[in-house]
């Protein structure tokens, strides 16, 4: 297998393929007898595993013997090695109590034990090698028979099994395929063993859209009408959950045409029925297309601007320059990509609520970016963004027609330019940049003239070039250190430290500072507020903290806990 000889080079390892198979994922579809069979011989041999992942195995094995319990290796790293994916992440079925194999296997390892749900019991073992930091071992109870419990899992792709006792001992072991499933794989196909595993867990159906879109699968039309049936049960599942998987569906490329699926099948007007109301707006004046699909379209432009491919070759240059921006972490497993894709996906979600006639009939939407910001804050409380993403997508939100202000401005003057970055901040301001690129290679209605056009992209590429003109200067000038700061004023390293540095920075922009004489007269007459806010936040997080004490005293039922399923 071709795929699986790259995969094994990529980490290292022998170039011979994980499994005994001759034929690639991504060939025919396999139909005759002779198919069939060679793919119920496939093997899976421990010296292909990566390293870490083979240590996992080996000791999770040993403690498997000791206690005479079953254990097997089943779901996503089966299917990835069948695809030819890199995957560093294994999920374990045991006939036994997950949780204190778990933490035998942990302890073993000198690893870190994380319970992730009590129904049903899961064990979650993470930071046990330092070279994958990310990777994770899930320990669950074996359902049954491996047929029983392969009917349980979400889909027939991640319903496959190897046996790690006979693994660790005779270096390989076969796939076990109750339901078949590698035929699916072959075929590219998402498959429910039933209808039912949607109803035992909801967050199944956006977990079809994300598989669909990283492994490239198609939804089967039996999956697809369970979904449409089952997507209400989307308003009981844990908005942490949901918040994962849209994180992970946005940060693929086809996004766009996953939540483009999701209106289809009514999954969307669950999860987001403001979305729906984009409908409304009619294509018209600059736009060439509706509210709703002109926000897909800009969904979809959006990774075309963070790979540096606009319409504008000096704009592309200077994004390529910060591209590792849209790489900053956010949360597990969710990065730049998802916020700045969620920002772009909420843009302009205000345009129903806004939308005006004049006299000559041309819509007008004042002041959507203020209301929408607004909506955007209730949407992120909703799915439980935390407080750096909401406060990042509201912020874009509200900010993203400045660009299209400074593209309309009589002049450029270098001081509205620096106005954006200090108002905005460097991380906020590049996605700002990205959004409006977006925003703007999704517009192509009638009224939209070239001249216009070249004016916006020439205010992206002025507000870049000032941006990295400003840093460039910034790293060349510190006039004070953090470490001077906290011993001047006797203060621990804390935000606050943080929030002095940034003060003295814009005011060395802005032209104010020039000295470090100036930087400190500065900073002696500012300091006392910024102790007293700093006192202010610390009280109030303590004041949460005992809150969530005592709830936690008074016994507060944890709803819809999060479970993981790859």
């Amino acid at each position: 297998m071709e795929s699986l000889e790259m995969n094994c080079k990529m980490s290292g390892l022998s170039s011979a393929p994980v499994f005994r198979a001759e034929k690639r994922c991504e060939e025919q579809n396999p139909t005759n007898h002779s198919d069939r069979q060679e793919m119920s011989e496939m093997v899976m041999r421990l010296n292909q595993i990566p390293e870490p992942l083979a240590k996992m195995v080996g000791i999770a094995a040993s403690v498997a013997q000791s206690r005479r319990c079953s254990l097997y290796i089943v779901g996503g790293f089966i299917r990835d090695f069948l695809l030819g994916r890199e995957s560093y992440d294994l999920d374990f079925a045991v006939s036994a109590n997950p949780i204190s194999f778990a933490i035998e296997v942990a302890e073993k390892l000198n690893a870190r034990l994380v319970p992730l749900h009590f129904d049903p019991p899961t064990g979650r073992i993470v930071r046990w090698d330092s070279s994958l930091p990310d990777a994770f071992a899930d320990f669950t109870e074996l359902k049954g028979d491996l047929k029983e419990d392969a009917k349980n899992r979400d889909f027939t792709c991640n319903a496959l099994f190897v046996d790690v006792i006979e693994l660790a001992k005779k270096g390989s072991a076969p796939l076990i395929d109750p339901l078949g499933g590698i035929e699916h794989i072959f075929k590219r196909s998402l498959v429910l063993p039933s209808r039912r595993v949607l109803q035992d867990d909801p967050v199944r159906i956006l977990r079809a859209f994300r598989f669909a879109a990283s492994l490239k699968f198609q939804i089967d039309q039996e999956t697809k009408e369970a979904i449409s049936l089952s997507a209400p049960l989307l308003l009981n599942a844990a908005p942490e959950r949901i918040l994962m998987e849209w994180a992970w569906i946005l940060q693929t490329n086809s996004a766009h045409e996953q939540i483009a699926s999701m209106d289809e099948l009514g999954v969307l007007k669950i999860l987001l029925p403001e979305l729906i109301k984009l409908k409304e707006v009619p294509a018209a004046g600059y736009h060439h297309l509706d509210g709703f699909n002109h926000t897909l379209e800009a969904v979809k432009m959006a990774d075309r601007v963070m790979a540096g491919e606009t319409e504008d070759e000096g704009l592309n240059e200077l994004l390529k320059q910060v591209q590792n921006s849209f790489h900053v972490r956010f949360g597990y497993r969710r990065y730049g990509t998802w916020v700045l894709k969620f920002a772009t996906l909420l843009h302009d979600i205000a345009k129903p609520q806004t939308m005006t006639f004049d006299e000559e009939g041309d819509l007008h939407f004042y002041g959507h970016e203020k209301v929408g910001a607004n909506m955007a804050e209730q949407i992120c409380d909703r799915f439980k963004l935390s407080r750096r993403e909401k406060e990042m997508v509201s912020k874009l939100v509200q900010s993203h027609m400045r660009p299209v202000g400074l593209a309309g401005a009589k002049f450029l003057t270098e001081r509205a330019l620096r106005r954006f970055w200090r108002d905005l901040g460097e991380l906020a301001g590049i996605y700002c940049v990205a959004l409006s690129a977006a925003d703007l290679m999704a517009t192509c209605g009638s009224e939209m003239t070239k001249e216009q056009r070249d004016r916006h992209y020439t205010a992206l590429r002025r507000l870049m070039e000032t941006y990295l003109a400003l840093k460039e200067t910034k790293e060349r000038i510190r006039l004070v250190t953090g470490n001077e700061i906290m011993e001047r004023y006797k203060i621990q390293p804390s935000p606050l430290v943080g929030k002095a540095l940034k003060l003295i920075e814009d005011a060395v922009l802005d032209g104010r500072v020039t000295t470090k004489e100036e930087a400190w007269t500065l900073l002696d007459a500012a300091m006392q507020e910024l102790l007293e806010r700093s006192k202010e936040k610390n009280a109030e997080r303590e004041r949460n903290l005992d809150l969530k004490d005592s709830e936690k005293q008074i016994g507060t039922p944890s709803q819809n806990p999060i479970s993981f399923d790859f």
